[in-house]
């Protein structure tokens, strides 16, 4: 709960139901209802700042018209505190609340609480959050953004209100991807002058116009992929190679304002056992399967009476699907496994927050996992492998787990001429980096037309502030579920 000397609205709420409350008593009058739970806000401020629609209920028990009620009640109230006036209109009861008295109060509970003002107590339990996770081969485009800032509004939202929240970002550096960028890595010889991950992005997409034509590359890929699965020589590359890009992406999510708390490896969770002690308790439930046909040797979950379709978790070739591996970190995220996770400190954020990262060298740590409710923000294309997912833990027996995780789905940002696409490179020009720059730039140009005679810091503070501001408010002002089609007119507008 929050506490009323910082929580000023909260006290104007508390005087209206103690005078509403002091007047039934003194009618000798009970209400079927808290009167708190009959307060809402009136339609039009000249009807007041709080409503209540005691009299309803009160014409329910005492069999009189709910006018003549409020009318009776309106007199009795007496109003006190930071009640400034009552008025009745129709069956409804207004209270003015008396504006000088609640800024005061507003200021001072601000004073008194710094950036916590309007924090609920802690104590509604843990959250996970998982939100961004790109796959360390490029930067971040404004798509990435999307997720990434839609994460960390709820993060912040969550935290305000009383939840402990923990926010993950997943690295893949096992899958094609990486396989394909660690390839191009070496046979690109002429790497552009650019940040790093738009280098790794930039050769990447280069690679595949040769992938195309070669079908030999191919047959490379897939070998480096299967050195990825086993932890050979390529593993150590790709950790490096990663690490490097995901420092980069940092650097763009900081300049957002969008922290993180843990960074989970997907080759660390592969090799920590988690994902053998995963399928190994699967397989004790008679839920898995053997393949049949063109899926003989693999190992396949059974879902038909979940209302989805059968999921391959481990193929014939004895590689396990990204999907098995999520149904592992899941079981992690509630603290459902016997086998952990290592971890280190990573970096320190700009605010001062310390991200830790998995690291096979680092230290077991009991402060992460352990959540009460998990939250995977993914895209909407992902909606069966997370059910999958869900399932999974059902089948187990995690029946609480099950319910408790959620999917935040969201649609896509696309271009006017289609889809992202990393293979073709279409993220040129629209990365998170080239629209934040463009956002304060364009800030900035107004601000030194409006405001020439203020200092040149702030004049750069305050168009950092409104172009993040700017980007951030585009990916929110569209409902999740909705596809946002970027637009450089939309995306900065300032108004």
């Amino acid at each position: 709960m929050i506490n009323m000397e910082s929580n000023p609205w909260g006290k104007f709420k508390r005087d209206v139901c103690e005078a509403v409350e002091g007047a039934l008593s003194e009618l000798g009058w009970k209400s079927p209802k808290p009167v708190e739970d009959t307060l809402e806000f009136p339609p039009d401020p000249k009807f007041g700042d709080l409503a209540s629609t005691i009299c309803f209920e009160l014409a329910k028990t005492l069999h009189k018209s709910p006018t003549w009620l409020a009318t009776e009640l309106s007199k009795a109230i007496k109003p006190s505190g930071l009640i400034t006036k009552v008025e009745t209109v129709g069956n409804y009861i207004n209270f003015f609340v008396d504006v000088s008295k609640l800024a005061t109060l507003t200021f001072s509970a601000i004073e008194k609480s710094g950036e916590r003002y309007g924090h609920l107590d802690p104590g509604r339990g843990k959250i996970i959050i998982e939100h961004t996770s790109v796959n360390p081969t490029k930067p971040l485009h404004i798509g990435h953004g999307r997720n990434a800032v839609i994460g960390d509004t709820i993060a912040r939202i969550l935290n305000a209100v009383g939840y402990h929240v923990e926010i993950h970002n997943y690295i893949d550096d096992m899958g094609r991807q990486m396989a394909e960028t660690l390839l191009a890595n070496v046979f690109v010889k002429n790497k552009p002058k650019a940040k790093f991950d738009h280098v790794l992005g930039l050769i990447y997409a280069e690679m595949h116009r040769h992938l195309e034509q070669d079908a030999e590359l191919d047959m490379q890929v897939r070998e480096i992929l299967s050195d990825l699965e086993h932890g050979g020589e390529w593993s150590k590359m790709a950790r490096r190679l990663a690490e490097r890009c995901v420092k980069a992406n940092l650097e763009t999510t900081d300049r957002l304002g969008i922290n993180y708390d843990l960074l989970v490896w997907e080759s660390d969770l592969a090799r920590s056992g988690i994902l053998d002690e995963t399928l190994k308790q699967l397989m004790a439930t008679n839920r898995v399967i053997d393949g049949t046909g063109e899926r003989a040797g693999a190992m396949i979950l059974s879902l038909s009476d979940f209302g989805i379709e059968d999921k391959v978790l481990v193929r014939s070739d004895g590689t396990a699907v990204y999907t098995a591996r999520d149904i592992a970190y899941q079981l992690w995220k509630f603290g459902k496994t016997k086998t952990g996770l290592k971890f280190k400190i990573h970096s320190k954020r700009p605010d001062g927050r310390v991200t830790f990262t998995t690291s096979q060298r680092g230290r077991l740590i009991r402060k992460f996992g352990h959540a009460d409710k998990v939250i995977n923000v993914v895209g909407a294309e992902q909606k069966f492998p997370q059910r999958v997912v869900f399932a999974a833990l059902k089948i187990l027996g995690y029946e609480q787990e099950f319910l408790n995780s959620h999917h935040l789905a969201y649609e896509h940002v696309w271009l006017p001429s289609g889809r992202f696409s990393g293979r073709k490179g279409t993220w040129v020009g629209f990365s998170l980096d080239d629209v934040v720059e463009e956002a304060v730039a364009r800030a900035y140009a107004i601000i030194k037309e409006h405001a020439a005679d203020t200092s040149e810091k702030f004049k750069r503070e305050a168009a950092e502030a409104v172009g993040v501001g700017a980007v951030r408010y585009s990916l929110l002002s569209t409902s999740p579920e909705k596809r946002i089609t970027f637009r450089w007119e939309d995306a900065l507008m300032f108004d």
